[in-house]
């Protein structure tokens, strides 16, 4: 069993675990059943896009990084991200996305490879990134790469979480990530990554401003050669929790300003 292995994170935005319980989706199915999960993880308040990214990366509460709406703070930068750890210790850093706030997760020059693509009227723009980003890791082999998907966050603004255009975005959001595990299946890489798969925020109604437990309660799934196997996770997940574990797959020291800790029940010992 290796010790360290590339690691991929994929953010499902928006996405609930009740919306992947309900929704078809077998690739997502594929992951969990191949690794440890919990349906309960807990994310942040302001439970908004960029300060929940912000937490995950940065392994910080918004009450001290001060992101506290989708308009990045500065002050943020006081505490380095996954990204930013893992370009530090001379680790390959690949990033694809369609929101160009996420931009301020990496530091300038800590992205070896950064590609965002604004969304298309009529285009399936998750697709389009898992299509990009499958090749990239196919022909570059980067060590960590993130992989941002956008399309549940878009329907349950626009027709509500838990409604079937809500549920329709996930199964698509879904069929984006079986693009990239058969790419990788068949170079023969799938086995050799470890998949990090997880949601900023969930929501209800038409908003995910935290007042409510649907707003932060997401699905965290873990999947690679050093994870258990369907495992159903005991110990409490926090968002914060992400960049440490990733750091922890990756073999790299945390830094001290983090307040996340490696989900160490979801590996071998």
């Amino acid at each position: 069993m290796p010790s360290t292995t590339p690691a991929v994170i994929i953010v499902f935005d928006g996405c609930r675990p009740d919306g992947l319980a309900q929704a078809a989706t077998p690739h997502v199915d594929s992951l969990w059943q191949r690794g440890a999960y919990t349906w309960a993880a807990q994310s942040v308040v302001p439970s908004y896009t960029l300060p929940t990214h912000t937490t995950m990366f940065r392994s910080i509460s918004p009450d001290r990084h001060g992101v506290l709406s989708n308009t990045f703070n500065p002050a943020a930068c006081a505490y380095p991200s996954i990204l930013d750890v893992a370009h530090t210790a001379g680790l390959h850093t690949a990033m694809f996305y369609s929101w160009g706030e996420l931009r301020d997760l990496a530091a300038p020059g800590s992205l070896e490879f950064s590609y965002l693509r604004a969304p298309r009227p009529d285009e399936d723009i998750d697709a389009h990134l898992a299509g990009v980003a499958a090749d990239y890791l196919v022909h570059e082999r980067p060590d960590l790469t993130f992989l941002y998907l956008q399309q549940s966050d878009i329907a349950g603004h626009d027709a509500g979480w838990m409604s079937r255009p809500y549920l329709d975005a996930i199964e698509a959001m879904d069929r984006a990530l079986g693009l990239l595990l058969t790419r990788l299946e068949s170079a023969g890489l799938r086995e050799q990554i470890t998949f990090l798969l997880l949601a900023d925020h969930g929501g209800q109604g038409r908003t995910h401003d935290g007042t409510a437990p649907e707003d932060t309660r997401i699905p965290w799934i873990i999947s690679g050669p050093m994870t258990r196997r369907n495992h159903a996770l005991h110990q409490a997940v926090h968002l914060a929790d992400t960049a440490a574990t990733l750091a922890h797959v990756l073999g790299l020291n945390t830094p001290a300003t983090w307040e996340g800790r490696p989900v160490r029940e979801a590996f071998y010992d």
